[in-house]
């Protein structure tokens, strides 16, 4: 009774687009299951008018169907190579890279192929569903025909075609349910094929991009390697020549080690010449105590003798006033001579021989000659004093030089020379 009902069809017709087709398809299988339980057939012309052009839409279907069949088992492949390559050890890792690359540029080309693909079948889908909104339509249309003929043409031979028109028809719509059914199992097979490949590509960039990481990180190690070994190898010869260094110095350490031993022998020999020098400085000292003590001696013996020297100066002052007494008292009477040379000479004679005695140099000497004077009688003495003041002479106390009674000017200055 539905599937009579124009309103149904109408309403069906409607519905398509906010409905799915399998829905809608399965709808209209059980609409004709209605129609062929009621005996109810359609006329063989429109049947074939409104399947000839679905069945002609089936064949570019099997063609797309094959490509994506190819293009899943390529990316199967492709999927199963790259966990190949991520199961390979990382030296040959790097040998593929750039293969991945190329692979990557390949499957981008396959995403946008299957993308033109999805877009074409469901470019192709919306006309199946038109096609579907025009064959309820023409159902429709059929329906009122058959009501018509139905009340026209009851009880006719007609039937047996019919129905056996209607049943070919009937399997034709079986077939393109199923075909609608293997085209949205397919449909959504893609889709999910294209979801698995977007997030297999993602995957990919992403170990593309770990790859990179690890190609930079892997460069910036062996550049650090390489400084390394640079810094190593300066290393070395810096080790060389501290290895060269350290011989020189230790050369040099041996010789200043001879030169330190040279020197300690020369040390002791110096030593052994200062302990002798030593000996011979003491003995220098002690001369030069000697020399000293010999010094102070002889000066304070030049002192007493300066003493003298001046006491006998005095003397001579007194003498020579006493001569000028002598001269004064001479004038008066002139057969009256005093000799005072004879006398004062010994005087004189015993206080100078006295000083001299005193000096290291003559002691011998002039004491030897004191002594042989004083050893002289004094007979002798008196002989000699007789002589002098008969011959009217004086005589100097030091050199013993004899002058005239008269000459007594010349015989005082000789006196304070010679003594001086």
């Amino acid at each position: 009774l539905a599937a009579r009902d124009p309103r149904f069809w109408r309403s069906s017709a409607a519905d398509v687009s906010g409905i799915s087709i399998c829905c809608f398809l399965r709808v209209c299988k059980k609409q004709l299951v209605c129609l062929q339980s009621q005996d109810r057939c359609l006329p063989g012309a429109w049947s074939y008018r409104w399947l000839a052009p679905v069945t002609k839409q089936t064949s570019p279907f099997s063609k797309h169907l094959q490509r994506l069949q190819k293009l899943n088992q390529q990316l199967e492949e492709k999927n199963g190579e790259i966990q190949q390559m991520i199961n390979q050890p990382p030296y040959e890792k790097e040998r593929e890279i750039l293969r991945l690359q190329k692979t990557l540029a390949e499957k981008e080309k396959a995403q946008a192929t299957s993308d033109v693909l999805c877009r074409s079948l469901t470019d192709e889908t919306h006309q199946l569903q038109r096609k579907l909104a025009s064959t309820a339509e023409m159902c429709q249309h059929l329906a009122k025909c058959l009501e018509e003929k139905q009340r026209k043409e009851k009880g006719n031979s007609d039937d047996q075609i019919a129905t056996e028109r209607s049943n070919q028809v009937f399997l034709q719509l079986l077939c393109l349910l199923d075909n609608e059914t293997s085209l949205q199992a397919l449909i959504c097979n893609l889709r999910e094929e294209n979801r698995m490949l977007k997030q297999k590509v993602a995957h990919v960039e992403d170990l593309n991009a770990k790859w990179q990481k690890y190609d930079a990180s892997r460069d910036e190690y062996v550049k650090r390697l390489h400084l390394q070994l640079k810094e190593m190898k300066s290393q070395l010869e810096n080790s060389d020549l501290m290895h060269k260094e350290i011989f020189r110095l230790n050369k040099l350490l041996e010789e200043k080690m001879n030169e330190c031993v040279k020197t300690k022998r020369e040390l002791e020999d110096v030593k052994k010449a200062s302990e002798g020098d030593n000996e011979r400085i003491q003995m220098l000292e002690q001369q030069v105590l000697v020399y000293k003590d010999d010094f102070t001696s002889e000066r304070s013996d030049r002192e007493r003798a300066q003493s003298k020297i001046q006491e006998l100066q005095a003397e001579i002052a007194c003498l020579q006033h006493q001569l000028a007494r002598r001269q004064d008292s001479r004038d008066t009477s002139s057969h009256f001579r005093v000799h005072t040379g004879n006398q004062n000479h010994l005087y004189v004679q015993t206080n100078v021989e006295h000083l001299r005695g005193s000096s290291p140099g003559q002691t011998g000497t002039r004491r030897t000659n004191s002594q042989s004077e004083q050893a002289s009688p004094p007979g002798d003495n008196g002989n000699l004093g007789s002589e002098g003041r008969a011959q009217g002479e004086l005589r100097c106390p030091h050199c013993m030089r004899f002058f005239n009674d008269e000459l007594s000017d010349e015989f005082l200055k000789h006196v304070a020379e010679c003594c001086q």
